[in-house]
């Protein structure tokens, strides 16, 4: 079948969003068949967060980021940064607008920017979608594993903004909280809600230790930073580094950065063995096998977490009753706005200037980054905010709806496939 049109790409777009969904489906049919209990979802995504994304950190931006293509990734930072810092500005105008409730800030500034977009890169890939995009000789597995390593740099600014900016969006609820006591607090809900406490933690002593010192190595240059601006400026330089999720996050980025930009260790860690890659093939390896376990083992867990989300409606019964105006307005900034002024704007830069290279792969990631249902993680901030048990439902019945709404990404991918091609088109 041709793929020019619409219809073609929209209906790959459309199984690939299907197949993210089903995906969630079967975790949330688990658990309400009590095939997976509640203390093993929790320790799963601990283990996601800790151990598996991690890996893939390391080897999608080790093998994909070399000389030759490091300033691809610096309109992913910018862009990163930038689309972040408006959903918040934007987040923050409609709520006080509309007066809706504080939660609704963070749900609107903040979208999962890892394992959803990362398993709809593996589906897209599956019906051909890509295919449209794809540079002359270029396979669709290498153009998975690119953009794969784009959107993981975006995920990694886009938490460490959340952790920045998230608590303080809800800060009239924590007024007694000041100061170190606040960052404090902050960081435990934080680690919960990532699962991160030492009592489920995956590492022996001596390893955690190990981990804890390479952690200091960073934060006591950021700490000696700090120490030349007034207090103030000082913590907010300070706050991502103190979260436990932080250490890991940075140090992975580090290290995925130096194996990828240092040619001999690249050659040694990414390259086949006849050519001098002598630890590709089991040390890389068993690193790759484990990371990518992450895509799909992240998604089926939040459809575990989100069956229990409905039990516990169904104990609460009625009680909790969704503001439609928020959940109106969460749909639309992130479902509606955010996907066609993304697409409108990265393909008019592409288009009509170098800045964005000559990648169809990075147009259409950064074209999906800013589009999707709010992170989970603002379940975490609610509980820094003291929410009341009824409010904490609304919540979760609001991330069970918008969850439910995602595959509404199906347009975005399909504006974001065509308008790349219309690019990779008239550039060729």
């Amino acid at each position: 079948m041709s793929n020019e049109g619409l219809v073609v790409p929209f209906l790959g777009a459309l199984q690939a969003c299907v197949s993210v969904l089903l995906t969630m489906c079967y975790g949330f049919a688990a658990r309400r068949l009590q095939l997976i209990h509640e203390t093993t979802i929790n320790d799963m995504l601990g283990l996601g967060v800790k151990l598996l994304l991690p890996a893939l950190l390391i080897v999608h931006l080790g093998e994909q980021l070399r000389l030759g293509t490091a300033m691809n990734y610096v309109p992913v930072i910018i862009w990163s940064v930038l689309y972040t810092s408006a959903s918040i500005g934007l987040a923050l105008f409609l709520s006080r607008l509309l007066v809706l409730p504080q939660w609704v800030t963070p749900a609107c500034a903040f979208n999962n920017t890892t394992s959803l977009p990362l398993l709809l890169l593996h589906s897209l890939g599956g019906v051909g979608s890509l295919k449209l995009i794809l540079r002359h000789g270029e396979s669709t597995s290498s153009a998975i594993d690119r953009a794969q390593s784009y959107f993981l740099v975006c995920g990694v600014i886009s938490k460490t903004i959340a952790y920045i900016v998230g608590p303080k969006m809800l800060q009239d609820r924590g007024d007694s909280l000041d100061g170190s006591e606040e960052r404090d607090h902050t960081a435990s809900i934080l680690a919960r809600d990532e699962q991160l406490s030492e009592e489920t933690s995956l590492l022996p002593q001596r390893a955690q230790q190990a981990r804890t010192s390479a952690g200091n190595l960073i934060r006591r240059p950021m700490h000696w930073l700090g120490s030349f601006f007034p207090r103030r400026v000082k913590q907010e330089l300070l706050a991502p580094f103190e979260s436990p999720f932080a250490d890991v996050t940075i140090i992975c980025t580090i290290l995925g950065t130096v194996l990828g930009l240092v040619p001999s260790l690249h050659r040694a860690f990414f390259f086949d063995e006849e050519d001098g890659g002598i630890f590709n093939a089991w040390l890389t390896a068993s690193v790759n096998n484990i990371g990518g376990l992450f895509t799909t083992l992240q998604i089926f867990m939040v459809g575990c977490k989100l069956g229990i989300t409905f039990e516990r409606m169904v104990a609460e019964g009625n009680s909790a009753r969704i503001p439609a105006k928020a959940i109106t307005t969460i749909f639309v900034v992130r479902l509606v706005f955010w996907p066609a002024l993304s697409v409108s704007l990265i393909y008019g830069l592409a288009k009509r200037t170098c800045l964005l290279g000559d990648d169809p792969i990075l147009w259409f990631s950064m074209m999906l980054m800013p589009a999707g249902p709010p992170a989970l993680v603002i379940s975490g901030l609610v509980e820094l905010a003291q929410a009341s048990e009824t409010e904490k439902m609304v919540i979760a019945k609001t991330l069970t709806i918008m969850y439910g709404l995602s595959p509404f990404v199906c347009f975005t991918i399909t504006g974001a496939l065509k308008a790349s091609e219309a690019v990779l088109k008239e550039k060729r």
